[in-house]
């Protein structure tokens, strides 16, 4: 699977604050039915319109085709925000495992004053921004995740703390997308977003921790997925 947070780096970096969404991913179980809000903000200084589709993920496992959401096209001003809400539902019978779709973005960036322009149609002056894909990954049947920080070491490199070792992701016909805290004796914290493990998987880390000077002032490592935050294991120190 590409990596989305790549995707939304990039993306980031090119339009600075001019793209805004939250959160970035889906990450849900799908059989039961699964609602996702996303919140896209405005902070261009001008009138932005939104178009949006759902378009095919990998073959044999996309989930595309059992998404409705709404609207498919939005215009937010300049500091509103706007949701987008997607709803997903895998139909009777499908194998447990995960899926994926892509969330395909169009922007159009549109003058202060809009008259009577219609949803969907671009006005005189306005200006075509990017035709972004983000990739959207959810499961089917009763998969909790099961993924640890294995084999972890401290190292001081060139005066900076690091934290090394390697994720295992030991549940089956899922991915885990994780996310480390590392919360010092004084309230430090330090958040690694590590991105997604495939099942049955795991993952080299290489985390540098400049808020701690040596292992002794780190109280605890929480790993978590990372959409809701569901804690999977805490190592104590």
């Amino acid at each position: 699977m590409k990596k989305y947070i790549l995707i939304l780096i990039i993306m980031l970096s090119t339009l600075s604050s001019a793209f805004y969404i939250s959160p970035d991913g889906f990450g849900k179980r799908v059989d039961e039915g699964a609602v996702q809000e996303y919140t896209f903000k405005n902070d261009t200084g001008k009138t932005v319109r939104y178009r949006f589709k759902m378009l095919p993920g990998s073959d044999g496992r996309s989930m595309h085709e059992w998404i409705e959401f709404e609207p498919k096209v939005m215009t937010i001003k300049n500091a509103e925000s706007k949701k987008l809400k997607v709803f997903v539902k895998s139909p009777p019978g499908t194998p447990v495992g995960d899926y994926n779709f892509y969330m395909n973005v169009e922007t159009v960036t549109l003058p202060n004053t809009l008259g009577n322009t219609k949803e969907g149609t671009a006005a005189a002056g306005s200006t075509v921004g990017l035709s972004i894909n983000i990739e959207m990954i959810g499961w089917v049947g009763d998969l909790p995740a099961q993924l640890k920080l294995e084999k972890y070491e401290f190292e001081t490199k060139e005066g900076i703390l690091h934290l090394k070792g390697f994720v295992n992701n030991r549940t089956e016909k899922r991915f885990v997308r994780y996310m480390l805290d590392i919360i010092g004796n004084n309230g430090q914290r330090e958040t690694f977003y590590g991105g997604v493990v495939n099942a049955k998987d795991s993952r080299n880390i290489n985390v540098p921790l400049p808020k701690f000077k040596k292992k002794s002032d780190i109280w605890k490592i929480e790993v978590k997925e990372t959409l809701d935050r569901n804690l999977l294991q805490t190592i104590a120190f």
